[in-house]
């Protein structure tokens, strides 16, 4: 309390105890009456001073009140701020003020994970291993077609083969195929965790493998920039240096027979690297200006049959074994020139992979799954190393030493514009590319 506190109730105790020396002055005098109105005047007193004690504190324990419940609603007149209920309502309003302040970073937080287009679920665990859910976005509800539920108990029944991954609470990185209305689709899981002083943090991403895709195509068309203005610039950096000197040359009154012989020389290495660079962008007009594909149902077994006799002569020559089962007969709706091209292409991969292996082997199949057609070419040979796995498919990238570097980048192209996918799994033994036609 302030000064003036300590002053007010020091006094109100001074009249409450001379009250009380009056009344028993006059009880020892046997005046009735008078010590009657003294008492009454005592209790009077007595319940002012109660009644003032109160006010200084009902403020106080308003205030405290919200601050245990995180009620902000209450607020101190200034006309009752006391030193402790000044105090008070200074810790209120700065309270006051760091809860607003929570409430400002929780709807940003809440508005940044829902802008999302990964799927974001956060759930949260306490000493007693009650699971809550902290955080849902709509990208993770859409994934999986469910309502947006806040309880984790009806979450659960609905993500049942989602859930026994979540439930194992511990970091991971895996690609899962889920059924959503009967449809079977793959996704990306991650998840990490984090422990508080009283919670435990798991938060799970779910991605779908098309996003994956689309992040490797824009790091894929950066590189392409990259390797593009690199070409570029080898190629006319000489050319304009030769220009400037051939130029000074030919402004010379005389030309001798080796200045002569230098414009030549010059001249051939001009025309030499302009026919790279034509090269170059020959090959770039090729991805670029893919025609739409002229789709019709096609016996996709008669055209990798058919395609693997143009093969056959170098088979022999190489003792390369080819397995191809050509008894499965499955139709697709195809451009029949374009996949002709991704098979030629990725059969020529094989070639090379398999250069110097004792026993080469090519083998090749196709399969029906649901409403998909799937086609696995698979080789033997040296594989494809770690380090340029994320390579693969950019334009121009090879390991060939006289490789244009777009084979299986325009396989990658032709495949998407049918509305499929290709990938690939490589080990130290066997390098298999999935093709997948919807």
């Amino acid at each position: 309390m302030g000064r003036s506190q300590y002053i007010h109730v020091f006094l109100r105790l001074l009249l409450l105890i001379v009250n009380g020396i009056v009344i028993y002055n006059f009880i020892q005098s046997n005046y009735v009456v008078t010590t009657i109105g003294f008492a009454l005047v005592f209790i009077l007193q007595l319940f002012l001073f109660i009644d003032y004690l109160n006010k200084q504190f009902t403020d106080a324990e308003k205030a405290i009140d919200c601050l245990l419940h995180d009620d902000f609603s209450n607020s101190i007149s200034k006309k009752n701020q006391s030193n402790l209920n000044n105090k008070t309502s200074k810790l209120l309003k700065k309270r006051r003020e760091e809860s607003l302040k929570r409430a400002s970073e929780t709807l940003i937080f809440s508005n940044i994970i829902e802008s999302l287009s990964i799927g974001i679920l956060i759930l949260r665990k306490d000493t007693e291993n009650t699971i809550e859910i902290f955080q849902i976005n709509k990208a993770f509800t859409d994934f999986l077609k469910i309502p947006k539920y806040n309880n984790w108990h009806l979450l659960e029944d609905k993500i049942q083969s989602l859930s026994k991954l979540i439930s194992e609470w511990k970091q991971m990185r895996h690609v899962v195929s889920l059924v959503i209305n009967e449809e079977t689709e793959n996704f990306f899981l991650k998840t990490s965790v984090t422990q508080t002083n009283d919670y435990q943090y798991l938060i799970v991403s779910l991605e779908t493998i098309q996003q994956l895709i689309d992040k490797k195509e824009k790091e894929a068309w950066y590189k392409l920039m990259n390797v593009m203005s690199h070409e570029i610039i080898n190629t006319i950096t000489p050319i304009s240096s030769l220009a400037e000197s051939l130029e000074s040359l030919l402004h010379e009154d005389t030309l001798d027979n080796e200045n002569l012989d230098e414009v030549t020389t010059g001249l051939q290495i001009i025309k030499r690297r302009s026919h790279h660079l034509t090269s170059f962008v020959d090959t770039y007009r090729q991805l670029a200006e893919l025609p739409l594909p002229q789709k019709e149902t096609t016996n996709l077994t008669s055209l990798i049959s058919n395609t693997l006799d143009l093969f056959e002569q170098e088979f022999k020559t190489k003792n390369i074994q080819v397995d191809f089962n050509s008894d499965t007969i499955i139709e697709v709706n195809i451009d029949r020139k374009q996949i002709e091209q991704v098979i030629i292409n990725l059969i020529s991969n094989c070639l090379y992979a398999l250069e110097g292996i004792e026993t080469p082997r090519i083998t090749i199949s196709i399969q029906e799954i649901n409403t998909k057609t799937q086609m696995l070419i698979t080789d033997n040979g040296i594989g494809i190393p770690e380090e340029i796995k994320s390579n693969i498919f950019i334009p121009y990238f090879t390991t060939r030493k006289n490789g244009s570097g777009i084979g299986l980048t325009l396989a990658k192209s032709i495949m998407e514009a049918h509305n499929g996918n290709i990938h690939f799994k490589s080990n130290n033994q066997n390098t298999t590319f999935h093709l997948t036609f919807n």
